[in-house]
Protein backbone atom coordinates (compact mmCIF):
# COMPACT_ATOMS: atom_id res chain seq x y z
CA UNK A 1 0.00 0.00 0.00
CA UNK A 2 1.50 3.44 -1.13
CA UNK A 3 1.45 6.59 1.61
CA UNK A 4 0.89 9.67 0.20
CA UNK A 5 3.19 12.32 2.33
CA UNK A 6 2.90 16.15 2.29
CA UNK A 7 5.95 17.59 3.55
CA UNK A 8 6.06 21.18 4.68
CA UNK A 9 8.71 23.24 4.82
CA UNK A 10 10.22 26.59 3.88
CA UNK A 11 14.21 25.35 3.86
CA UNK A 12 14.88 24.23 -0.26
CA UNK A 13 17.73 21.95 1.38
CA UNK A 14 15.75 20.49 4.12
CA UNK A 15 13.05 19.79 1.39
CA UNK A 16 16.00 17.94 -0.47
CA UNK A 17 17.10 16.27 2.59
CA UNK A 18 13.58 14.70 3.56
CA UNK A 19 12.50 13.92 0.35
CA UNK A 20 15.88 12.03 -0.69
CA UNK A 21 15.61 9.84 2.70
CA UNK A 22 12.15 9.24 2.23
CA UNK A 23 12.15 8.29 -1.26
CA UNK A 24 14.30 5.20 -0.35
CA UNK A 25 11.03 3.53 1.31
CA UNK A 26 8.97 2.62 -1.77
CA UNK A 27 5.79 3.07 0.15
CA UNK A 28 6.02 6.55 0.76
CA UNK A 29 4.70 8.79 -2.56
CA UNK A 30 6.33 12.42 -1.89
CA UNK A 31 4.53 16.16 -2.43
CA UNK A 32 6.34 19.31 -0.99
CA UNK A 33 4.80 22.95 0.05
CA UNK A 34 6.87 25.71 1.55
CA UNK A 35 4.46 26.99 4.54
CA UNK A 36 1.11 26.21 5.89
CA UNK A 37 -0.26 28.37 3.41
CA UNK A 38 0.80 26.60 0.16
CA UNK A 39 0.58 23.07 1.98
CA UNK A 40 -3.82 24.04 2.17
CA UNK A 41 -3.31 24.28 -1.51
CA UNK A 42 -1.46 21.18 -1.76
CA UNK A 43 -4.10 19.38 0.33
CA UNK A 44 -7.06 20.29 -1.81
CA UNK A 45 -4.93 19.79 -4.86
CA UNK A 46 -4.32 16.11 -3.80
CA UNK A 47 -5.40 14.89 0.26
CA UNK A 48 -2.51 13.42 1.77
CA UNK A 49 -2.64 10.15 4.09
CA UNK A 50 -0.37 12.32 6.76
CA UNK A 51 1.72 15.38 6.88
CA UNK A 52 5.51 15.84 7.79
CA UNK A 53 5.45 20.06 8.73
CA UNK A 54 8.42 22.23 10.05
CA UNK A 55 7.27 24.60 12.97
CA UNK A 56 8.96 27.76 11.62
CA UNK A 57 7.63 28.87 8.41
CA UNK A 58 6.70 32.28 7.01
CA UNK A 59 3.00 33.25 6.24
CA UNK A 60 1.90 30.30 8.05
CA UNK A 61 3.76 28.69 11.05
CA UNK A 62 3.61 24.95 11.98
CA UNK A 63 1.01 25.99 14.92
CA UNK A 64 -0.82 27.85 12.61
CA UNK A 65 -0.93 25.37 10.38
CA UNK A 66 -2.44 22.53 12.56
CA UNK A 67 -5.23 24.68 14.10
CA UNK A 68 -5.97 25.50 10.27
CA UNK A 69 -6.00 22.15 9.80
CA UNK A 70 -8.36 21.39 12.62
CA UNK A 71 -10.97 24.06 11.58
CA UNK A 72 -11.27 22.65 7.95
CA UNK A 73 -12.03 19.00 9.89
CA UNK A 74 -9.82 17.50 7.55
CA UNK A 75 -8.77 14.57 10.24
CA UNK A 76 -4.86 14.19 8.46
CA UNK A 77 -2.68 13.52 11.21
CA UNK A 78 0.52 15.97 11.15
CA UNK A 79 4.10 15.15 12.74
CA UNK A 80 5.84 17.96 13.71
CA UNK A 81 9.94 18.91 12.81
CA UNK A 82 11.31 20.65 15.74
CA UNK A 83 14.76 22.19 16.23
CA UNK A 84 16.44 24.38 19.27
CA UNK A 85 14.01 27.47 20.14
CA UNK A 86 10.40 25.91 18.98
CA UNK A 87 10.15 24.39 22.28
CA UNK A 88 6.74 26.36 23.19
CA UNK A 89 5.49 26.38 19.74
CA UNK A 90 5.74 22.45 19.82
CA UNK A 91 4.14 22.04 23.09
CA UNK A 92 1.33 24.06 21.80
CA UNK A 93 0.85 22.45 18.55
CA UNK A 94 0.41 19.15 20.15
CA UNK A 95 -1.98 20.27 22.50
CA UNK A 96 -3.83 21.95 19.46
CA UNK A 97 -3.98 18.70 17.48
CA UNK A 98 -0.71 17.68 15.79
CA UNK A 99 -0.21 13.52 16.19
CA UNK A 100 3.69 13.66 17.19
CA UNK A 101 7.08 15.18 17.00
CA UNK A 102 10.58 14.45 15.94
CA UNK A 103 13.68 16.70 16.95
CA UNK A 104 15.17 17.68 13.33
CA UNK A 105 18.59 16.43 14.45
CA UNK A 106 17.21 12.83 14.64
CA UNK A 107 14.81 13.01 11.54
CA UNK A 108 17.09 9.76 9.81
CA UNK A 109 16.18 7.65 12.96
CA UNK A 110 13.43 8.96 13.87
CA UNK A 111 10.42 9.94 10.88
CA UNK A 112 9.92 6.64 9.24
CA UNK A 113 9.06 4.72 12.63
CA UNK A 114 7.12 7.64 13.53
CA UNK A 115 5.23 7.90 10.41
CA UNK A 116 4.70 4.34 10.36
CA UNK A 117 3.37 4.33 13.97
CA UNK A 118 1.15 7.41 13.37
CA UNK A 119 0.08 6.09 10.31
CA UNK A 120 -0.88 2.29 12.00
CA UNK A 121 -3.07 4.19 14.22
CA UNK A 122 -4.50 6.10 12.04
CA UNK A 123 -5.75 3.33 9.58
CA UNK A 124 -9.12 2.25 10.67
CA UNK A 125 -11.04 -1.26 9.22
CA UNK A 126 -14.28 -0.56 8.40
CA UNK A 127 -15.64 -3.98 9.13
CA UNK A 128 -14.12 -4.11 12.65
CA UNK A 129 -16.63 -1.12 13.70
CA UNK A 130 -19.25 -3.02 12.61
CA UNK A 131 -18.80 -6.05 14.91
CA UNK A 132 -18.46 -3.19 17.78
CA UNK A 133 -22.11 -1.39 16.73
CA UNK A 134 -23.67 -2.29 19.56
CA UNK A 135 -21.06 -1.65 22.40
CA UNK A 136 -22.15 0.57 25.20
CA UNK A 137 -19.27 -0.39 27.94
CA UNK A 138 -16.64 -2.14 27.83
CA UNK A 139 -14.25 -3.66 30.66
CA UNK A 140 -10.82 -5.17 28.85
CA UNK A 141 -8.13 -6.99 30.04
CA UNK A 142 -5.10 -7.76 27.79
CA UNK A 143 -1.44 -9.33 28.56
CA UNK A 144 1.67 -8.97 26.08
CA UNK A 145 4.70 -9.75 25.74
CA UNK A 146 7.91 -7.95 24.92
CA UNK A 147 8.66 -8.60 21.19
CA UNK A 148 5.64 -5.88 20.69
CA UNK A 149 4.22 -7.63 17.69
CA UNK A 150 0.44 -6.63 19.69
CA UNK A 151 1.17 -3.45 20.55
CA UNK A 152 -0.26 -1.98 17.46
CA UNK A 153 -3.19 -4.28 17.04
CA UNK A 154 -4.10 -3.83 20.70
CA UNK A 155 -4.35 -0.21 20.12
CA UNK A 156 -6.50 -0.52 16.77
CA UNK A 157 -8.80 -3.01 18.55
CA UNK A 158 -9.57 0.02 21.67
CA UNK A 159 -9.76 3.14 19.26
CA UNK A 160 -12.61 1.11 17.20
CA UNK A 161 -14.22 0.44 20.20
CA UNK A 162 -14.11 3.66 21.17
CA UNK A 163 -14.95 5.28 17.70
CA UNK A 164 -17.67 2.91 17.15
CA UNK A 165 -19.44 4.16 20.59
CA UNK A 166 -18.51 8.00 19.19
CA UNK A 167 -16.21 8.65 22.16
CA UNK A 168 -13.25 10.01 20.41
CA UNK A 169 -13.05 12.55 17.33
CA UNK A 170 -10.36 11.60 14.33
CA UNK A 171 -7.87 14.02 16.35
CA UNK A 172 -8.63 12.73 19.44
CA UNK A 173 -8.35 8.61 18.28
CA UNK A 174 -4.81 9.79 16.95
CA UNK A 175 -4.16 11.76 20.33
CA UNK A 176 -5.09 8.75 22.69
CA UNK A 177 -3.54 5.93 20.34
CA UNK A 178 0.01 7.77 20.67
CA UNK A 179 -0.55 7.92 24.05
CA UNK A 180 -1.08 4.33 24.09
CA UNK A 181 1.66 3.46 21.91
CA UNK A 182 3.87 5.35 24.12
CA UNK A 183 2.92 3.90 27.53
CA UNK A 184 3.04 0.77 26.25
CA UNK A 185 6.74 1.09 24.82
CA UNK A 186 7.92 2.57 27.87
CA UNK A 187 6.14 -0.72 29.77
CA UNK A 188 8.13 -3.06 27.53
CA UNK A 189 11.26 -1.45 27.10
CA UNK A 190 11.83 0.64 30.53
CA UNK A 191 9.82 -1.43 32.64
CA UNK A 192 10.51 -5.49 31.82
CA UNK A 193 13.59 -4.91 30.39
CA UNK A 194 15.32 -2.45 32.21
CA UNK A 195 16.91 -0.27 29.60
CA UNK A 196 18.32 3.07 30.13
CA UNK A 197 16.69 5.91 27.73
CA UNK A 198 19.95 7.77 27.96
CA UNK A 199 21.44 4.71 25.69
CA UNK A 200 18.87 5.42 23.22
CA UNK A 201 19.97 8.99 23.54
CA UNK A 202 23.61 8.02 23.20
CA UNK A 203 23.33 4.75 20.02
CA UNK A 204 20.13 3.59 19.01
CA UNK A 205 21.52 0.73 17.67
CA UNK A 206 23.27 -0.45 20.82
CA UNK A 207 19.87 0.47 22.71
CA UNK A 208 17.69 -2.46 20.57
CA UNK A 209 20.54 -4.46 20.24
CA UNK A 210 20.51 -4.44 23.99
CA UNK A 211 16.64 -4.81 24.19
CA UNK A 212 16.70 -7.78 21.47
CA UNK A 213 18.97 -9.93 23.86
CA UNK A 214 17.44 -8.91 26.76
CA UNK A 215 13.96 -10.78 25.34
CA UNK A 216 15.66 -14.29 25.69
CA UNK A 217 17.69 -13.53 29.52
CA UNK A 218 16.53 -14.32 32.78
CA UNK A 219 14.54 -12.29 34.63
CA UNK A 220 13.07 -10.10 31.47
CA UNK A 221 11.55 -12.81 29.51
CA UNK A 222 8.97 -13.98 31.45
CA UNK A 223 7.91 -10.59 31.83
CA UNK A 224 4.45 -9.48 31.40
CA UNK A 225 2.61 -6.29 30.36
CA UNK A 226 -1.04 -6.21 31.17
CA UNK A 227 -3.67 -3.54 30.22
CA UNK A 228 -6.77 -2.56 31.54
CA UNK A 229 -8.84 -0.38 29.42
CA UNK A 230 -11.99 1.00 30.42
CA UNK A 231 -14.10 2.86 28.07
CA UNK A 232 -17.75 4.44 28.97
CA UNK A 233 -20.02 7.30 28.19
CA UNK A 234 -17.98 9.77 30.23
CA UNK A 235 -14.50 8.85 30.10
CA UNK A 236 -11.55 5.84 28.71
CA UNK A 237 -9.44 4.83 30.80
CA UNK A 238 -6.43 2.78 30.78
CA UNK A 239 -3.68 1.50 33.09
CA UNK A 240 -0.70 -0.37 31.60
CA UNK A 241 1.42 -2.15 34.62
CA UNK A 242 4.53 -3.83 33.53
CA UNK A 243 6.77 -6.53 36.03
CA UNK A 244 10.21 -4.55 36.25
CA UNK A 245 11.13 -3.09 39.33
CA UNK A 246 9.42 0.38 38.60
CA UNK A 247 11.30 3.89 39.10
CA UNK A 248 10.79 6.93 40.84
CA UNK A 249 8.29 9.04 39.47
CA UNK A 250 9.54 12.29 41.75
CA UNK A 251 12.55 12.47 39.47
CA UNK A 252 11.12 12.50 35.81
CA UNK A 253 12.67 14.92 33.71
CA UNK A 254 9.87 17.86 32.66
CA UNK A 255 9.46 16.70 29.24
CA UNK A 256 8.34 20.47 28.17
CA UNK A 257 11.65 21.85 29.65
CA UNK A 258 14.31 23.10 26.68
CA UNK A 259 16.90 21.08 27.64
CA UNK A 260 14.40 18.11 27.80
CA UNK A 261 12.24 18.71 24.57
CA UNK A 262 15.02 16.96 22.06
CA UNK A 263 15.52 14.09 24.63
CA UNK A 264 14.24 10.74 23.09
CA UNK A 265 13.83 9.90 26.41
CA UNK A 266 11.78 12.71 27.65
CA UNK A 267 9.37 12.42 24.62
CA UNK A 268 7.27 9.77 24.94
CA UNK A 269 6.47 11.64 28.42
CA UNK A 270 5.56 14.79 26.88
CA UNK A 271 3.23 13.04 23.90
CA UNK A 272 1.35 11.42 26.86
CA UNK A 273 0.97 14.33 29.24
CA UNK A 274 -0.33 16.74 25.78
CA UNK A 275 -2.61 13.97 24.83
CA UNK A 276 -4.76 12.90 27.72
CA UNK A 277 -6.71 14.10 30.71
CA UNK A 278 -5.43 12.72 33.66
CA UNK A 279 -1.75 11.09 33.89
CA UNK A 280 -1.03 9.29 37.49
CA UNK A 281 1.62 6.46 38.56
CA UNK A 282 1.66 3.99 41.48
CA UNK A 283 3.57 4.27 44.33
CA UNK A 284 6.54 1.66 42.80
CA UNK A 285 6.16 3.62 39.52
CA UNK A 286 5.40 0.43 37.52
CA UNK A 287 1.81 1.54 36.30
CA UNK A 288 0.33 4.56 34.76
CA UNK A 289 -2.81 5.53 34.50
CA UNK A 290 -4.44 7.17 31.76
CA UNK A 291 -7.59 9.07 31.36
CA UNK A 292 -9.45 10.89 28.71
CA UNK A 293 -12.79 12.57 29.04
CA UNK A 294 -15.32 12.24 26.64
CA UNK A 295 -16.51 15.77 25.17
CA UNK A 296 -19.31 16.55 23.13
CA UNK A 297 -20.58 13.09 22.84
CA UNK A 298 -23.42 12.31 20.48
CA UNK A 299 -26.19 10.92 22.08
CA UNK A 300 -26.76 7.60 20.76
CA UNK A 301 -30.16 6.67 19.53
CA UNK A 302 -30.68 3.18 18.60
CA UNK A 303 -32.96 2.52 15.49
CA UNK A 304 -34.90 -0.38 14.15
CA UNK A 305 -31.65 -1.00 11.70
CA UNK A 306 -29.43 -0.78 15.07
CA UNK A 307 -31.75 -4.02 16.76
CA UNK A 308 -31.19 -6.01 14.15
CA UNK A 309 -28.20 -5.59 13.31
CA UNK A 310 -27.30 -6.48 16.78
CA UNK A 311 -29.98 -9.30 17.06
CA UNK A 312 -27.59 -10.42 13.98
CA UNK A 313 -24.22 -10.12 15.71
CA UNK A 314 -25.57 -12.01 18.85
CA UNK A 315 -26.89 -15.30 16.54
CA UNK A 316 -23.68 -15.23 15.33
CA UNK A 317 -21.57 -15.36 18.56
CA UNK A 318 -24.17 -18.02 19.51
CA UNK A 319 -23.48 -20.26 16.81
CA UNK A 320 -19.94 -20.29 16.68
Amino acid sequence: MVTHILVVDDSPTDRLFIGHFLRQHPEYTIAFANDGVDAIEAVKRQRPALIVSDLRMPRMNGLEFVRKLNVLDWNIPVILMTSFGSEQIAVDALTAGAASYVAKRNLESELVNTIRNVMAITERKENRRRTLGCLAYAELHFVLGNDGSAVAHLISHLLDAAVTMKLLSGQEQTHVGIALQEALSNAIHHGNLELDSELRQEDERDYYALADQRRTQHPYASRKVYVDATLSRSELSFVVTDEGPGFDTTRVLDPTAEVNLDRIGGRGLLLISSFMDSVTYNARGNQITMVKHVSDVEPKVITPKDLLRCQSLLEAVACS
